[in-house]
């Protein structure tokens, strides 16, 4: 396959823009650390690079250094290529000190549970290689058994897991013996692909780490003479590892870092294939399909950065040997395309991100991209899945001037440094779900209330702690979040979905399910009526059921059918909630970053074939199951306001908002799916107490509680914009003079800006309820599922039937849900005290208040 894609390549048929070689290097070697002799781990490492380097004695440079280092009791970040032995240099330091100390007990994280199967065999043949038992290696993840994990975990002396199952089983579960016993005996906790625990996970992974270290030394007792618990982390996509790593885990790491990589590396190509604006797709199944026909032997690899993208090509492609690959799968699924992988018996495999991380696949010749990667960690990811045992290509099928957009070339983009991790550990949010978890720990351990001093926490985290204790004074803006975890915090606060609802999949009620969902995926993917791609089969969401285990019934279809969803979105703010006093103005323009309520709300879908548009609203009136569905979040963001007529026009606005947040998220390595823009139904609460709705776009996190990831493009909007005026003027001119046009003057404008003198804090506008003159007004729509919150109370679930004012106050008209038996009863409630349900069934509307109707206000239309 290698052959047959330079072939192509070769053949002038198609456009390259660019084409250039990373040429290969030879292996640096160095001695295999003495004190690894003291158990058979030296002389196992020293026999098995004797036989697959027989002109060369000892390990690759960089792994000998990295042992050394551990010898010497540091804790390592290793930051080195993409198949350059990462694994076996934790696997020897786990290996050495579980033959050392008996009682020592080890921790290996991967990120996901496709990693850990791969991983596993790997560590079973060094255990079979030292004549250990097999139980050495335990593995406990969503995948095994609860009743089968206490087993586990008093068998193995090291255990391979999951974050997530760390936190829903393990620390909710202190007090068992077999749990105590195996966190007191820590002495290593391992990391691989560590460039993963950024953003949510790695912020929550950084609390749940510092749990785990807190209940090792309150079991182990103040007194205790064990050597502290060590860290080993690796990784071949970080910038600047050992200041990430100190801020993920509050330890000082040593750095094994590209500068000492020894291994041996094979030449690779790497390619920018022209094709048409949207046309990706179907070059790329050409390319596949031609490398298919013309060669016998090899494999490739597609990226697609989308679930249902995936699917799709795959269904294109149409050929037994091709499958797709993504997260969602059941595990069962999921193995058995990866034994196929292994194994060589696939000819390609269509994968999200997925396959970025180290499952090995040695037979990978040619890789294929769907565009440019999301991030240039992605990209380094995904290059590095090709040519490990051998030379490879790598083509990323995009339009010409795709990489002009962003101002730079594809070599460009290649040499520069990967993006740096964020963590956003003074989220107030996740710090309450962690110190209410924290709270049960202590409690289950018999530990002092008093929070432990030993362990680096956030600035603010001593004074949520205190509020998340049983008795504690805890703020009402916490209500929400503290229902969420209830009595089983660990469970209900998920390490990569915080706050949100997880729906699951089934063909029917009482069937297994075949994948699961979050809310934010299923607004997108399996709406009511959607056609959703499982395993490269066609489905049709025929209902979602919210009470009790949600989920989404499903029913096969046929293929070649495809829906699209008309998803709208819906913002409140107000600039007393800025942040940092980030207020940015002129007269009646200004950018500021503030505090914001979001809802999305999908209003039907779009069939794919014939291009029509099914609105809920028509389609409930033939089936109540095509219901639509929100979601609502609070959070913060960036507003701009423009206030000059061009920039009032929809198109104009929703183009701007869309191309701001495109560079943005890939100047400053944000995922697209954390980022959400708007660019119409924003409501903007201004200092003086008016309000703008019109001339405004917002660009904000989709995480609930937010992780300030647009706090950069506040602080760093100049820069934004010069890249944005410059990919405008570099790019083909049909349809950009206008839009080159719009951030001169922007940027013009915001040139003008000056800071607001006044602290936002100190408003006394408070934005409870709305102001009487608006004319419209944002509302609950009837029939939505809402919760009323009286302070200091649970919350209740209340239907709404109508808006209304009640001295200047927006009140709504509610009955309780129905159930049988009981008689629903009438009432008026404060809108201040009304909040979304949690399930997506609280749906936002415009409301006329002189005509009562529900409307959109006339200057949001196109």
């Amino acid at each position: 396959m290698y052959k047959t894609i330079l072939d192509i390549l070769d053949s002038g048929k198609l456009s390259i823009v660019e084409r250039f070689e990373i040429p290969g290097s030879q292996s640096k070697f160095a001695a295999v650390p003495g004190f690894l002799f003291d158990s058979p781990v030296g002389a196992y490492l020293k026999e098995r690079w004797s036989t697959a380097q027989s002109e060369n004695s000892g390990m690759w440079a960089h792994q000998a250094r990295a042992l050394d280092i551990l010898g010497h009791g540091e804790n390592v970040v290793i930051s080195t290529s993409t198949a350059s032995g990462k694994s076996a240099v934790f696997q020897s330091i786990a290996l050495h000190k579980v033959l050392q100390d008996p009682d020592s007990r080890i921790i290996i994280f991967y990120p996901l549970k496709g990693l850990i199967a791969d991983q596993v065999r790997s560590w079973h043949e060094i255990v079979s290689a030292l004549k250990l038992d097999s139980e050495t290696v335990g593995r406990i993840d969503g995948s095994v058994r609860q009743k089968d994990r206490e087993k586990i975990l008093q068998q193995a002396k090291i255990i391979v897991m999951t974050p997530d199952v760390c936190q829903a089983w393990m620390m909710s579960r202190l007090a068992m013996p077999a749990i105590k016993k195996f966190v007191g005996a820590l002495s290593l906790v391992i990391m691989d692909e560590a460039h993963t625990m950024e953003g949510v996970l790695g912020s929550n992974f950084a609390f749940l780490l510092r749990r785990l270290i807190v209940a090792r030394n309150h079991i182990l007792g103040a007194n205790s003479k064990t050597s502290p618990l060590q860290i080993v982390a690796a990784t071949a996509t970080i910038e600047n590892p050992g200041e990430h790593l100190k801020q993920l885990t509050g330890s000082e790491f040593s750095i094994v870092d590209h500068s000492m990589d020894g291994s041996l590396q094979y030449n690779r190509t790497i390619v920018h294939v022209s094709c048409p604006e949207n046309e990706e797709f179907t070059v790329a199944k050409d390319l596949q399909e031609r490398v298919l026909e013309r060669s016998t032997e090899g494999m490739f690899i597609t990226f697609v950065d989308s679930r249902k993208g995936a699917e799709t090509l795959a269904i294109e492609i149409d050929n037994d040997d091709v499958l797709p690959y993504r997260a969602g799968y059941l595990e069962k699924d999921r193995q058995k395309i990866e034994q196929r992988l292994q194994s060589g018996d696939l000819r390609g495999v269509i994968s999200t991100s997925a396959l970025e991380l180290g499952i090995d696949v040695p037979h990978l010749q040619v890789g294929f991209n769907i565009g440019i990667p999301l991030t240039r960690k992605a990209y380094r990811q995904r290059l590095g899945r090709v040519g490990r045992r051998g030379p490879g290509v790598f083509i990323i099928i995009a339009p010409q001037s795709e990489f002009q957009r962003y101002g730079t070339s594809l070599r460009e983009y290649h040499d520069m440094s990967v993006e740096p991790s964020y963590l956003y550990l003074d989220n107030r949010f996740m710090q309450f779900a962690h110190a209410r978890c924290l709270t049960d720990e202590r409690s289950a351990l018999g530990a002092p209330a008093k929070l432990p001093a030993r362990t680096m926490w956030p600035a603010e985290f001593e004074e949520l702690y205190a509020a998340a204790r049983p008795g504690g004074a805890r703020p009402s803006e916490f209500d929400a979040i503290a229902e969420i975890g209830g009595d089983t915090p660990h469970y209900n606060y998920p390490l990569r979905r915080f706050g949100e609802t997880n729906f699951e999949l089934k063909l029917r009620k009482d069937a297994d399910k075949i994948g699961d969902l979050s809310l934010s995926q299923a607004l997108r993917e399996c709406y009511p009526g959607a056609i959703y791609l499982h395993m490269a089969k066609p489905y049709k969401a025929i209902a979602w059921y919210t009470a009790l285990a949600p989920y989404i019934h499903l029913k096969p279809s046929v293929l070649g059918q495809s829906t699209k969803p008309r998803i709208k979105t819906w913002i409140n703010t107000k600039l007393s909630s800025a942040i940092d006093k980030h207020i940015l103005q002129k007269e009646g323009s200004f950018l500021a970053e503030c505090e914001m309520q979001v809802s999305e709300h999908v209003e039907g879908y779009v069939d794919g074939q014939t291009g029509e548009f099914h609105s809920y609203r028509d389609l409930q009136q033939q089936n109540p199951n095509m219901r639509s569905r929100s979601r609502y979040f609070r959070t913060s963001g960036v507003v701009l306001c423009i206030d000059e007529s061009w920039f009032k026009k929809e198109s104009m606005k929703r183009s701007v908002a869309d191309q701001i947040r495109e560079v943005f998220v890939h100047e400053y390595s944000v995922l697209p799916q954390d980022l959400g823009s708007a660019s119409t139904n924003i409501g903007v609460q201004t200092l003086d107490g008016g309000k703008v709705q019109n001339g405004c776009i917002a660009v904000f996190d989709q995480t609930l509680g937010s992780l300030r990831l647009t706090e950069r493009l506040f602080c760093n909007f100049a820069h934004i914009l010069e890249r944005l005026l410059a990919a405008t003027s570099a790019q083909p001119p049909q349809g950009n003079e206008e839009m080159h046009a719009a951030f001169a003057r922007i940027h013009s404008i915001f040139s003008e800006f000056s800071e607001n003198t006044a602290d936002p804090a100190d408003s006394t506008v408070s934005g409870a309820a709305p102001v009487m003159a608006e004319k419209y007004v944002q509302v609950f729509a009837p029939k939505s599922r809402v919760l009323y919150r009286k302070e200091g109370t649970l919350a209740e679930e209340v239907v709404i039937i109508r808006p209304d004012f009640l001295e200047d106050q927006l009140v709504y008209q509610v009955e309780s849900p129905h159930r049988p038996g009981q008689k629903p009863g009438r009432r008026l409630l404060p809108a201040a005290r009304i909040e979304p349900g949690p399930t997506g069934d609280s749906h936002p509307a415009w409301w006329n208040k002189e005509t009562e109707e529900y409307e959109d206000p006339p200057e949001e239309k196109e």
